[in-house]
């Protein structure tokens, strides 16, 4: 083969392999995006102050305040004990259920019975006996659902948004139980985040 035979052979040969290594692109173009913050939102319930006090129905001073450490109960009396709990609930779509409950470690002798309510200001929102569990629905006051849910603030203030007043009374008819006492211990309070 001649020089020029091998030459213009091997020029066809580096054209092809050019070709064959070089991409085939479109155009394209590329920005930015803005992500922005997204912020979480809060779910928070503290427990504050517990008051008692002697409601029964024939004290003249009803309702009375009184030291559960001094005071002693006999047939026919009603005390109310009232816990605050400052609720906080921050979120758009946010929904809870608060749940008042008594895990089993109560004792209470025969003729007493405890009776409790869950209560926003002058509003009795549930009412029911020792031991069963009652729902209330609460929403952050930036849900838009108008669903007749108790709204309440977004951040724990030291205020009561709700209040759980446990109501204890000695059956009248009793007069076996000298010296008894009642124990009110594993009530617990639970804010839990719901979808509705």
């Amino acid at each position: 083969m001649k020089n020029r035979t091998k030459g213009a052979v091997a020029g066809v040969a580096g054209v092809a392999l050019l070709a064959g290594g070089t991409t085939f692109a479109l155009w394209s173009d590329s920005d930015d995006l803005d992500g922005g913050t997204i912020t979480n939102g809060n779910l928070d319930v503290a427990a504050l102050q517990t008051t008692w006090k002697d409601v029964s129905y024939d004290r003249a001073d009803s309702p009375h305040d009184i030291d559960l450490a001094t005071w002693q109960m006999v047939p026919g009396d009603t005390i109310e004990g009232t816990q605050g709990f400052d609720v906080a609930l921050d979120g758009d779509n946010l929904v809870a259920n608060l749940t008042l409950a008594d895990t089993g470690a109560s004792t209470l002798p025969p003729g007493v019975t405890v009776q409790y309510d869950v209560v926003q200001g002058d509003q009795v929102l549930a009412t029911a006996p020792l031991g069963t569990p009652v729902p209330v629905e609460l929403q952050s006051i930036d849900n838009p659902d108008e669903l007749g849910r108790t709204e309440v603030g977004e951040t724990l203030d030291g205020v009561a948004d709700l209040s759980v007043v446990v109501r204890v009374s000695f059956d009248a008819d009793n007069r076996d139980q000298v010296l008894e006492t009642s124990t009110l211990s594993g009530l617990s309070v639970t804010l839990e985040q719901i979808r509705r």
